[in-house]
């Protein structure tokens, strides 16, 4: 008999977006794999089985309202189809890549077989965000290995009884987050947060479409080495190393000292889920603070204070954070933070492996952009790493992106522990230059850097007209006071006006 729970605050909210938007594809991840070799169709079926009987999350689903609900056993949706040419299985995986999940009657995990050849299949695994999240996918490809080999030697699986269950989660989560801790976790964050700007405005704000796109770059092995004696000699982690880099680089375009990135925590602290599929992951806030010109080495220290920080105050759901932190609604952008982040270490990124076959991942379109922007390193076991962008295309242009990693590369290339960060970004650009002067000449100073604040440094605000009416004459281009006034540093203006070549 079908039993009810009640969600999760992520499943919740997941619900919500997803019905604001059926098709689903943003909320989904889809896994394409080319597998060579003697594939046992039998023995996969009834490794999917296994796992569909071991986690319930893949056999729940999400009816309108507050629970969900979760059959006693179930069996794996395994779809197998006859192609001739690996165009044609491609084509089936874009096509099962965009179809949408019904939440109501599910399922929430499909497979779909694309026979090639008898040695020569194609494996695409579609499974929406609320029976999996990304860590999930780690366990959930870690069991199948498994399943899978004990049902081709016709072995047990040696997988012990899961301890608890997703919903066991779901319930201790809401008896943790009382009304008195919820309350001090909000008071921390808006007090962290204050005067921050929520909007990092990378690109000008236009409606965001969720067009998904990838970009990537392989960065050599000297860089890898280089960034993993950096993080020892300084005594920091790799991802501190690549997160403040993250925030320098990003900090440069969008004319921001203190730079929101979005960071996703895997919630499983508990030793008892560490095995256990569902959606635990929240998103936090991360700071990286350039304010006052520190050198690297300050800065790798700031943003290892802000990691710390940010994972002692993960309990408050994202979605709560941003209810308390009312920013201004935008349709155009997320709130508080529009780029998010991510580091994978060597063997966490969710590789399969099945008994007997030599098994690649294969890189699909994204129907859609789940963020505007995320940025994600993923460190490969030949001691490579990738740089990832999956970017919403209806807000970047490739250009743009392929600049982005090309500025993080040089960073991550040059970088020296005791330089500036003002001495680590690109260096001016000619509309940068001229704005400076423009900028010294209104508020009658010597010089102005790129980052120094046009009022702080005693500007007013019709002193602005001045500054706009000077960038039409001598520029030959219009630069508005709203956004001016939003961005009043040389970098931020300069953003504004180059931004026309960078956006679509």
């Amino acid at each position: 008999m079908t039993a009810a729970f009640p969600m999760s605050f992520a499943q919740q909210r997941l619900c919500f977006l997803h019905r604001m938007d059926p098709t689903g594809a943003a909320h989904a991840t889809v896994r394409c794999h080319r597998v060579t070799g003697p594939l046992d169709l039998r023995a996969l079926r009834e490794a999917l089985d296994a796992l569909v009987a071991r986690h319930e999350p893949l056999r729940t689903v999400f009816p309108l309202g507050a629970h969900q609900h979760v059959s006693p056993d179930g069996q794996a949706h395994v779809h197998v189809v006859d192609v001739a040419t690996e165009s044609e299985a491609l084509g089936h995986a874009r096509v099962e890549a965009a179809r949408p999940f019904d939440l109501e009657h599910g399922p929430l995990l499909r497979l779909t077989v694309l026979r090639l050849e008898p040695r020569t299949h194609f494996l695409v695994f579609a499974v929406h965000l609320l029976a999996a999240d990304g860590g999930s996918l780690q366990v959930f490809s870690e069991d199948l290995a498994l399943a899978y080999r004990a049902a081709v030697l016709r072995e047990p699986t040696g997988l012990s009884e899961l301890p608890v269950q997703y919903v066991d989660w779901a319930a201790w989560q809401r008896e943790q987050l009382t009304a008195s801790r919820r309350e001090a976790l909000s008071r921390w964050w808006r007090e962290r947060l204050s005067g921050a700007a929520f909007f990092l405005d990378l690109v000008t704000p236009r409606p965001a479409l969720g067009r998904g796109r990838r970009a990537h770059r392989v960065l050599p092995a000297a860089i890898t080495r280089s960034v993993h004696a950096l993080a020892s000699a300084e005594r920091q982690t790799v991802f501190t190393v690549l997160a403040a880099a993250c925030g320098l680089v990003l900090g440069h375009p969008a004319g921001r000292e203190r730079v929101l990135l979005g960071l996703a925590v895997a919630n499983r602290d508990l030793p008892e889920v560490e095995r256990v599929l569902g959606f635990f992951v929240n998103t936090v806030v991360l700071e990286v603070d350039l304010r006052g010109d520190p050198d690297f080495r300050e800065l790798l220290t700031r943003v290892a204070t802000s990691t710390a920080a940010a994972y002692a105050h993960k309990d408050l759901p994202f979605e709560q954070l941003v209810e308390d932190l009312s920013p201004p609604r935008d349709a155009t952008r997320s709130p508080v933070v529009q780029v998010n982040f991510a580091y994978h270490p060597p063997h966490t990124a969710g590789a399969l492996g099945l008994h007997g076959c030599e098994v690649t991942e294969l890189l699909l379109d994204l129907p859609t952009a789940k963020f505007e922007l995320t940025l994600r390193v993923e460190e490969r076991s030949d001691g490579l790493c990738t740089l990832w962008a999956e970017f919403d295309e209806s807000l970047f242009d490739l250009a743009f992106i392929e600049r982005l990693l090309s500025a993080y590369e040089e960073l991550l290339r040059t970088v020296d522990p005791g330089a500036r960060v003002s001495s680590l970004r690109p260096a001016r650009t000619a509309t940068e230059e001229h704005l400076a002067r423009i900028f010294a000449g209104v508020l009658k100073v010597a010089s102005v850097g790129p980052y120094d604040d046009f009022f702080r440094l005693g500007g007013h605000s019709l002193q602005l007209v001045e500054v706009a009416a000077r960038v039409r004459t001598e520029m030959g281009q219009d630069l508005g006071l709203r956004e001016l006034y939003q961005h009043p540093t040389v970098a931020g203006a300069a953003a504004l006006l180059e931004r026309t070549g960078a956006s679509r």
